[in-house]
């Protein structure tokens, strides 16, 4: 009876630290929005692989764009550097740059170079799809860890 207590016992212990640990884990995942789906539907992930939310604003060419990235999906060392500037009294929260790709040098074929102007940010649902004007109004509201 004292064997049959103490494995029932061992089990809950196990089964409780699983839990702990599954929840400790995910707590630890940036959430971010989303909306590269298929269907372009909006949804909040989390992914504990994501270093930074990313956001591209709509422009005339294209729509709005929001999601996460990570060191498996992008080079991130630069915005590394960026995030890791900070300080008591100072905290970087977006980081927008304005990129150019030349494909025709990376696959050696014709083709015309591409510019992408995207947002950054490091906390969860930094990443709000709205308009620009608007995205950079509520950076200032948002509660930055």
């Amino acid at each position: 009876m004292y064997t049959s207590f103490m494995n029932t016992l061992y089990r809950s212990i196990i089964v409780s630290f699983i839990i702990m640990a599954i929840a400790y884990q995910r707590s630890l995942a940036l959430t971010c929005y989303d909306n590269t789906n298929p269907g372009g539907e909006m949804q909040t992930l989390s992914n504990d692989e994501w270093t930074f939310c990313a956001f591209i604003p709509e422009s005339s060419k294209t729509k709005g764009k929001v999601f996460g990235i990570g060191p498996a999906s992008d080079d991130v060392s630069p915005y590394m550097l960026a995030f890791g500037d900070s300080e008591p009294g100072y905290q970087v929260l977006t980081m927008c740059t304005y990129e150019q790709y030349d494909f025709a040098q990376i696959l050696n074929k014709q083709l015309p170079k591409e510019y992408l102007f995207r947002c950054v940010c490091n906390y969860d649902k930094c990443n709000q799809l709205n308009t620009f004007e608007n995205y950079l109004t509520n950076l200032g509201g948002s509660s930055a860890q």
